[in-house]
Parts: structure tokens; C-alpha cells; sequence
């Protein structure tokens, strides 16, 4: 016998709930792709110790001849030196370059480019010119220049 006073339950599908999912799983998809771009361009990035000692006295230049890091030796305040990092496309295609400077020492050297496209066979010298200012401490500076390098595509 049926109970005429009582409804049957009614269940609905919810299709905005699956879309949401769905649409959460492409948004977190996208987000991990462009994580691991980021994470493949700061491991390939060339990463660079720039590092300079500024010592009491005038027209003092002490320079480190090996090329290993940006190594700006012992400079006196009043002072400045410039080295260079040489970049050569072998590949097939152009790239962009983004030259990134950190550190403490950042705010005293000036980069020519910071960044640009180097073409397929071009030969780019890139130059770090440190000034020391008259108001600077004696101490070591030190920091690090980032050169990412990514394919143009268009």
C-alpha cells in the first residue's frame, strides 16, 4: 500500500559542480605548467658572483685576473672599473636575454643591456661598469647577475 500523504525524493543532477571541478583541474593544470617553465629557466639561467672589496686610499685598483665571476678586485672609493661577458648565438634561432643583477653590490654596477634579442650567429658583448661612490663604506659588496635566455617565437 502506498502512503498517498508522502512524495518520492527527487534527485537532481548537479552539472555546476562538475564543470567547477573540472575548471579547477584545468586552472591547476595550467598553473603547474607555467611553475616548471619558471623552475627549467632559473636552473638553465647563467648565474654570475659578482663581487668587489672597496678599501681606504685613493686610485687603488687591485684586479682579480680570473674570469670565473664578475670579480671587480679592490677599488678605492672615487673609482671604477668595467668587465665583460661575451654571448654568442649558435643556435638556429633568435632569443631574447633578460640580464638580472641582486645583491648588495646591484645598485653600483650598471649593465649596458639589460635585456635584448640576440640573432641566430651574433656576437653580443655585454659590460658590468662599477662606480664607487665617494660615500661608500670599506667593506666587500657582493651579489649575483642572472642571464636568462628564452627562444622568440615570434
Amino acid at each position: 500500500m502506498k502512503d498517498k500523504g508522502r512524495r518520492e525524493p527527487v534527485y537532481r543532477v548537479n552539472n555546476f559542480g562538475n564543470k567547477m571541478k573540472l575548471a579547477k583541474k584545468i586552472i591547476i593544470g595550467i598553473l603547474i605548467i607555467i611553475a616548471l617553465f619558471v623552475i627549467v629557466q632559473i636552473v638553465n639561467a647563467a648565474k654570475y658572483k659578482m663581487v668587489v672589496n672597496v678599501v681606504e686610499g685613493e686610485n687603488i685598483m687591485g684586479v682579480n685576473p680570473l674570469a670565473d665571476k664578475l670579480d671587480f678586485g679592490d677599488l678605492s672609493r672615487n673609482n671604477g672599473m668595467t668587465r665583460y661577458i661575451t654571448m654568442k648565438s649558435e643556435g638556429g634561432i633568435s632569443t631574447y636575454v633578460l640580464v638580472w643583477k641582486m645583491g648588495g653590490i646591484s645598485d653600483l654596477v650598471k649593465v649596458d643591456k639589460s635585456s635584448f634579442v640576440l640573432k641566430p650567429s651574433e656576437e653580443v658583448k655585454l659590460s658590468f661598469e662599477i662606480q664607487i661612490p665617494p660615500s661608500a663604506e670599506i667593506k666587500n659588496y657582493s651579489g649575483w647577475i642572472w642571464i636568462f635566455r628564452l627562444p622568440k617565437i615570434i
